[in-house]
Order: C-alpha cells, then structure tokens, then sequence
C-alpha cells in the first residue's frame, strides 16, 4: 500500500458566519474577530466573495451546497490526507461506525491516501461484502458512481453507510486482475465484534483486535481473562490488518498488559507542547509476541510500539503503515464537523512512526494459508518459554 500525515477556530468561525449570507460585511468581520481572536489574513475576502454572490448572481442558488463546497476546498488545500470535512450525515454514519453498529458492506478497510481509494483489509464473514466477492485487496475507487477525491476514509466508510436493505453501488479494482468493475452490495445490520481469542498450542493465548472502537476495553478484558483462566502462559497479539480507532481503547487494553507509570505513548503539538500517555493498570507477567503487517494503523501501531518498548516483547510479520499522527473533529453550528490534524503521536521511546511505519523483528511473508507469520510467532514464543 501506498503511505502517506491549523488555525482551525478561524475555520469555524468562518464557516458559522457564511452560512447566514445576509449579514453586512462588517458584521461578518466582528464575528470572525470575536469568535476566533486571531483571523487569516485577507480572509475578509471569502466573506465578501459570499455576500457579492447573494446580492447579485442571477440564478438560484443552494447555498448550502456554496457553503460545504467552500469548506471542502478550505480543507482540501491543507493538502494533509487526515484533514478533512463532514457533512452531518457523514459524521453520524462514522460516529455509528466507531460506537460498533451500523448498517453497511461490513468489511474492515484501509486508505490508499495517493490513489484516493477505499482498500478491502477484511471482508467480515457472512457479510454483504463478502456475499458480493470482495476480497482483501480490493481497492474502492467510486461509491454510487463519486470518486473520492474529495474525501478521506472516514468519509467514504460514511457514504457505504445508509438504510438496512438498501444498494450501494461500489466500482472496484480487483486484487487477482486488476479489473475494474461494478459492485451492487445490499447494506445490513453490522455488529462489529473487535476481539476474538482462543487457546492454542497447549498454553498459547491468542488474541486478535480487529479495530478500536467504543468497546474494545471491555471485551479485550474479557477475552484475556478468559485465555489466562484457562492456563496461558504467553499471548500471541494479533494486530494484522487493525487500521486503528480510538485511542482512549488502545489505552484501555494497554492498562491490562502494562504496569502502573509505564507510559503507553505521547503526543507533541506543533508548539512542542507534550502530553504523556501511561498506564494506570497493573499489567501482567507473561510474555507477549505481536503481530503485524502492512495494515496495522495509527492506534493499533501505538500498542505494538507501547509493548516493544515497555515489555520487550517480539513483533512479528511486516513493516506497518505508519500512521502516526492525531486528529480532533471540531463540530460547526449546523452539525457538521471538521477533523484536523493536530499532533503527532510518539512511542515510549520517542520514535515518530508517521510515514514511516515500525519494522518488526522478524520480518515474514504469508506464501500460503499456513500462515506463516503466525507459524513464527509460535516458534518464538515458545523459545520464550524455554529461555
């Protein structure tokens, strides 16, 4: 996969003011000045551009539509791939997305942020995707006939999003071809389960995270509980394809591997301001070997870094995405919102994996279903134990 990574009251201030049109101009530059306390320079001409079009273009207009188009083209032009706008309906599809329900394709995907497309990490099973054929490494570039240039993941995961029952038309390029074709898929109910585990091997805890959402603490507790009720003596953690979430679950699950005062990661802003990241749990005492690849991101990364340089522990498959960069969405008055970049996310030992990714210690290809990375991950682990 290809990779890629502020003034933003003003943004607000800004749009909150446009959408009223009627105002003086005057009016409009008291409202940028108070709200925001400091304004772009020459941003009186956005304003003024609004009210000359009001007052004399001779055709209808939906200003509305003047409007969104006006903020996408502001974000757009921070040229960031993380930085984005979205509208009210948007939002409240990614909001169902990150709360673990929603109604959609149900696959686990990533974003090719030089393509602009939409990458089929994990189809669920069962799923509308999957019933429609879609594989790991399908690549999404049109959504109801729109290309996505002019949004980011969590935009196009939006727009999959709609009615139980209803169809969404998904133009595809195919991993095995490279053909590029239509894909009808019939939205449904997706309940996201984000942990799964099991006991393997005797005494080998395995645990796979496939997202971060709104619950991950509170079933990777139960999953780890489980596997250590029943005899584990390491864990296997799989992190593969984990495009990341929310980070206050990283931190969840973080507070059960890691002990008290060990931190989980920090941020820096672009003042240099620091803000740290540590575990408040007691942790546990077993060894812990990690998997990875190409499509571990941003959250599930800071875990992978967290666990290698607070515990040791092993990571295992590819190099991932590196995503290492943090995002605040700033609601505007009509319910729409603005998701900025804002920091950058650092592991415990000060290493900045924005674009560059964490290479593990053992790197390994999968050649066949053997899984061969979780072959590795056995072999070490059980070296471990006899160490």
């Amino acid at each position: 996969m290809n990779k890629n990574g502020k003034s933003l009251v003003f943004i607000t201030a800004i749009i909150t003011a446009a959408v009223t049109f009627l105002a003086t101009s005057a009016y409009y530059a008291y409202v940028l000045k108070s709200r925001s306390g400091v304004a772009f320079s020459g941003s009186e001409k956005i304003i003024e551009t609004l009210n000359i079009i009001d007052k004399n273009f001779y055709y209808d207009i939906d200003k509305k539509k003047v409007v969104e188009k006006a903020v996408d083209s502001i974000m757009e032009s921070l040229q960031e791939p993380y930085t984005t706008y979205m509208d009210q309906e948007e939002y409240k599809k990614f909001e169902q997305y990150i709360n673990g329900s929603y109604a959609g394709i149900g696959a686990v995907v990533l974003w090719d942020t030089e393509m602009k497309a939409v990458i089929i990490a994990r189809p669920f099973e069962d799923s509308p995707a999957q019933k429609a054929g879609l594989v790991k490494g399908d690549k999404i570039i049109k959504i109801d006939g729109q290309d996505l240039s002019d949004t980011d993941l969590d935009g196009a995961v939006a727009r999959m999003k709609g009615e139980k029952g209803t169809n969404v038309v998904l133009t595809v390029i195919k991993i095995q071809t490279g053909e590029t074709i239509d894909v009808n898929v019939i939205r449904d109910e997706i309940k996201i389960p984000s942990v799964d585990s099991e006991i393997r091997e005797g005494e080998i805890g395995y645990i796979a995270i496939s997202m971060f959402d709104i619950r991950t603490g509170d079933e990777f507790n139960e999953h780890l509980q489980k596997v250590l009720d029943n005899g584990a003596k390491g864990i296997i953690l799989d992190l593969r394809d984990n495009g990341g979430g929310i980070v206050g679950s990283v931190t969840a699950v973080a507070n059960q591997l890691l002990e008290r005062g060990q931190m989980i990661f920090y941020t820096q802003d672009k003042q240099g301001n620091r803000q740290e990241h540590k575990s408040y749990g007691e942790g546990i005492d077993i060894p812990i070997v990690v998997l990875v690849n190409e499509n571990t991101a941003s959250a599930s990364e800071l875990l992978a870094g967290a666990l290698r340089d607070n515990k040791g522990s092993v990571l295992v498959g590819k190099k991932t995405f590196g995503k290492g960069v943090v995002q605040m969405a700033y609601p505007l008055s009509d319910g729409s919102v603005i998701k900025l970049t804002i920091q950058k996310y650092f592991t415990p030992s000060g290493f900045d994996i924005n674009n560059v990714g964490i290479t593990p210690d053992y790197e390994v290809e999968l050649v066949s279903d053997a899984d061969e990375q979780y072959q590795k991950a056995v072999e070490v682990i059980n070296n471990i134990f006899k160490s």
